[in-house]
């Protein structure tokens, strides 16, 4: 009888043992978690790059690489932090809103960015600042088709800005339709003769469809603007090389 009371008691202990270690396991904070919004964000490359980026949109790769083992930026910058508290205690506040998504992005969780900027639209759809960021924050994400959609909504108020026309080219671009981009650049270049970035991506469009007559022009107006671009050496270069 003594033997089947210890083995009893044993299997209870074993029992409890067991059902300890799968409550923690399913409790621990963090167990089972769902990857960081943003986590699987990266850098462009060289190729997708295309084009200088206009003021007002950071390099690619500025503000650091993300945090290491796919954690969110909010749980390890306290400007992301505090600036995601007070957005959430003010979902009607714009600039908490506009704020906080300015923060994300520079910290290259794009993601984060497009959640409050859903949210900025949301109060103030026409807000061309949001509708810019807005696109950024898509670009860089490599959602070029995204990208081109806010582009196209924020060049709706702002007709002229050769900065966004030259990104919404840019989205064309980098899905390798060189007509469409060309036709964005040119419309760059329509609102504003001397921008620098218009000419280059018009040299670089042209270029990539072989298009020799286009591309001297543009070569020949990027040198004129900017003598010591660093990309003329390259597209002088391919130009020779066309038939």
């Amino acid at each position: 009888m003594s033997k089947n009371f210890l083995l009893c008691a044993a299997g209870i202990v074993l029992g409890f043992a067991v059902g300890f270690f799968v409550t923690n396991s399913l409790t621990r904070p963090g167990a089972g978690a769902a990857p960081a919004p943003g986590a699987a964000a990266g850098p462009l490359d060289d190729a997708q790059a295309a084009g200088e980026l206009p003021p007002g949109h950071p390099e690619i790769g500025a503000g650091g690489s993300p945090p290491a083992g796919g954690a969110s930026a909010a749980s390890t910058d306290a400007a992301a932090q505090a600036a995601m508290d007070k957005a959430d205690r003010a979902p009607k506040d714009f600039a908490a809103q506009f704020g906080a998504a300015q923060v994300f992005y520079r910290l290259r969780d794009y993601d984060k960015s497009a959640l409050y900027l859903e949210r900025a639209l949301v109060l103030k759809p026409r807000d061309f600042d949001a509708l810019v960021l807005m696109g950024n924050a898509r670009y860089d994400g490599e959602d070029f088709a995204a990208a081109a959609a806010f582009y196209e909504r924020a060049l709706a108020v702002k007709p002229d800005s050769p900065d966004v026309r030259t990104d919404l080219g840019n989205t064309y671009f980098n899905r390798k339709d060189f007509e469409r981009a060309l036709a964005e650049y040119r419309k760059a270049v329509a609102a504003d003769p001397t921008h620098v970035n218009g000419w280059r991506n018009i040299a670089a469009a042209a270029l990539n469809q072989r298009d020799k007559s286009t591309a001297a022009e543009a070569v020949e107006r990027l040198a004129a603007l900017d003598p010591r671009h660093p990309d003329l050496e390259n597209y002088r270069r391919r130009l020779a090389e066309l038939p």
